[in-house]
């Protein structure tokens, strides 16, 4: 789980490490990511490195992203381990919490 406030860090891509968290997944190159606001709406949009970016809005304070590795049968499918989070809307000093979930 990462913790954070976006003021500050709205238009900034931040990068967010899963390594660590211990979370056991049976397809590494897909991951179900949420994204929980503390307070009003979080806008913003979700990536993997080097990937397309996927658009969120946390609503009444969670979403949930369905994160793809594109990749094929050559080269294979990398393991998602760190995606990237940019926040375009955001209220003063707002947290959030940002998982990966089964």
């Amino acid at each position: 789980m990462h913790m954070g406030r976006a003021s500050g860090d709205l238009y900034q891509w931040q990068r967010i490490d899963f390594r660590s968290s211990g979370f056991s997944r049976r397809n590494t190159a897909q991951i179900k990511v949420a994204i929980r606001a503390n307070g009003p709406s979080m806008q913003g949009l979700i990536r993997i490195p080097g990937a397309p970016a996927s658009n969120f809005d946390t609503g009444k304070g969670l979403t949930v992203v369905d994160l793809i590795n594109a990749g094929d049968d050559s080269t294979g499918y990398a393991e998602v381990i760190s995606p990237e989070i940019l926040f375009t809307w955001t209220m003063p000093n707002q947290s959030f919490q940002v998982f990966a979930v089964d």
